[in-house]
C-alpha cells in the first residue's frame, strides 16, 4: 500500500477530532422551573397578576408597566400594530384600568390570559371595554407578556 494511502486516514481522523474540539455549542436561554407548592394553579395565577398589574399599569400611563413585557414584546390594537402608550384597544388616554373578566391556562413556559378589560377615563362618559389575548413566557424574572391581542368592543351599558 502506498504510503499517502495509509495517511489518509489518520490525517482525516486528526482533522475531525480537531474539529470537534472546537466546535461551539450555544445552550438554549435558562428557563425557570415551576413554581413549587401549587404547581399549575399557582403558575396560571401567576401569569393572570402579571396581566392584570400591566392593564392598571398602562391604563395609568406608568413607565413601570414596560417591565413586565419580555423582549421584543409586540402589540396588536384593533388590528393596528401600537408601539407607543397607550399600547391596548379602548384605552385613549391616561385613566384607570380594570379586569372584569379573565381564563388562563399555562403550558410549559408559555401562559395565555384572555381578559375583558374596562377603560375609565377622568370623565363618566370616557369608559370603554375591550378583550385581549396575552401571550407570557416563563424566564427567570418571572411571567413576561410576549404578545397581546386586543380590540375595541363599545359600549355594553
Amino acid at each position: 500500500m502506498p504510503r499517502c494511502a495509509a495517511v489518509r486516514p489518520v490525517v482525516a481522523l486528526l482533522f475531525a477530532a480537531a474539529t470537534a474540539c472546537t466546535r461551539r455549542t450555544v445552550a438554549p436561554p435558562p428557563v425557570a422551573e415551576p413554581m413549587a407548592m401549587g404547581g399549575l394553579a399557582v403558575e396560571t395565577a401567576a401569569a393572570r397578576d402579571v396581566v392584570s398589574a400591566f392593564i392598571a399599569e398602562e391604563a395609568r400611563g406608568e413607565e413601570g408597566a414596560d417591565t413586565l413585557l419580555a423582549p421584543g414584546a409586540d402589540f396588536i390594537a384593533t388590528g393596528i400594530i401600537r408601539t407607543t402608550r397607550p399600547r391596548l384597544a379602548a384605552m385613549i388616554g391616561r385613566g384607570e384600568g380594570t379586569i372584569e373578566e379573565a381564563r388562563s391556562e399555562t403550558s410549559g413556559g408559555f401562559a395565555w390570559v384572555t381578559v375583558v378589560y374596562r377603560w375609565a377615563g377622568p370623565t363618566p362618559d370616557s369608559a370603554d371595554r375591550a378583550r385581549a389575548t396575552f401571550v407570557l413566557v416563563r424566564s427567570l424574572a418571572g411571567w413576561q407578556i410576549r404578545h397581546v391581542h386586543s380590540s375595541a368592543v363599545g359600549r355594553w351599558d
